[in-house]
């Protein structure tokens, strides 16, 4: 809150002083540098216009002719963690939907290795603590 102030504050000021130095530079006679300086900012700003208008007319022409017609699809979901641990979830859908996840660890033992897996289990209701 106290940031959006301050920047509200710095803002107002940076107002009056540019109103300050509208009021200086009006009551001063045009001369020749002034208008050398009003043809040279009218030309930075000419320059940069055409320049956004050539650059989005390049964006356009690429999106028109390019192969990217939606979004990249979505990376595919990882088989293991980094410890080497397999996912068992309800389904890839239920994840994305659910507003509570549950992650267990599973330890599943066989005759040459004990293998973790990490199951998913999925609820509408976040348990209180």
């Amino acid at each position: 809150m106290t940031r959006t102030i301050m920047h509200m504050l710095l803002g107002a000021l940076l107002w009056v002083v540019f109103a300050y130095y509208w009021h200086i530079v009006m009551q001063r006679q045009i001369t020749g540098e002034t208008e050398r300086a009003l043809v040279i900012v009218g030309s930075i700003v000419a320059l940069i216009t055409v320049f956004d208008l050539f650059w989005i007319a390049h964006n356009i022409r690429i999106a028109r002719h390019s192969r990217r017609r939606a979004r990249r699809p979505d990376a595919p979901a990882p088989a293991t963690d980094f410890l080497g641990r397999t996912f068992m979830a309800q389904s890839d859908e239920a994840l994305h939907r659910a507003r509570y996840i549950e992650v267990h660890v599973v330890e599943l033992a066989d005759q040459e290795h004990a293998s973790g897996t990490k199951l998913f289990r999925v609820g509408d209701v976040v348990p209180e603590e």
